[in-house]
């Protein structure tokens, strides 16, 4: 009789765990975090919901070297289609302190509050890391964030990143990919399957019924899923 850890059929990753644009990695700086206004899918200043008038930053990892090695797209990432995109080293020794200090910086500037979208290439690397977030939070009450993780809800930084949702549920929505059967959920479809979509919504920005997530909103607002199209 064989075992059901000999029956299971093991994740076969093509492509090793970088970028392909390994010139695209970058050391940390004080600039780290962008301007919402230079990725015209997020968007400057949120114009609805509850973060309504704050204004959009964001963080770039490096996709794969940060992600875990059972992601649904990691052969598939969109960050292959990426190759000017400025990843930044989450090894470097300077990384948490300069980000540390220009999330200070943003703290003191937007009274109103400010957004940061976590992570528009990689994803949240080990427990520290999401316990550093946790601290963030804590200490800069202005800041807020959103994203995603393929990191499975039942996971250990799963349930770790889900704990945060739960504490700081008016400044912080990590939606997890690819699993239907939770909360705060965010998949990935072929174009020709959004007919087929039952659950949630199609992300508006790509159907073209909204400008950007700063016009859009449901990605921190709602608790439904949302389905992005494979591009």
């Amino acid at each position: 009789m064989t075992s059901l850890a000999e029956n299971l059929i093991p994740v076969v990753n093509l492509r090793p765990p970088r970028t392909r644009y390994k010139k695209g990695v970058k050391a940390p700086n004080l600039s780290m975090l962008k301007r919402g206004k230079q990725n015209k899918k997020l968007g400057d200043k949120i114009t609805k919901g509850a973060w309504k008038d704050m204004t959009m930053y964001s963080l770039t990892l490096e996709e794969r070297a940060t992600c875990p090695s059972d992601c649904e797209q990691w052969d598939n990432c969109y960050g292959d289609n990426m190759p000017f995109a400025h990843r930044f080293n989450h090894l470097h020794p300077d990384f948490k302190n300069n980000l540390e200090t220009q999330l200070c910086e943003l703290n003191k500037k937007h009274n109103a509050g400010f957004v940061v979208r976590l992570h528009v290439l990689g994803d949240f690397y080990d427990g520290l890391y999401i316990a550093q977030w946790q601290q963030w939070l804590h200490k800069f009450k202005n800041m807020h964030a959103f994203g995603y993780t393929h990191h499975r809800y039942t996971s250990q930084l799963g349930v770790m990143l889900n704990n945060i949702n739960r504490i700081y549920s008016d400044r912080f929505r990590i939606r997890f990919s690819d699993d239907w059967d939770t909360e705060f959920s965010a998949h990935v479809i072929d174009a020709n399957q959004t007919q087929h979509v039952k659950h949630g919504i199609v992300c508006p920005e790509q159907l073209g019924k909204t400008d950007s997530c700063a016009t859009c909103s449901y990605c921190w607002s709602s608790n439904n899923p949302v389905i992005f199209i494979e591009h």
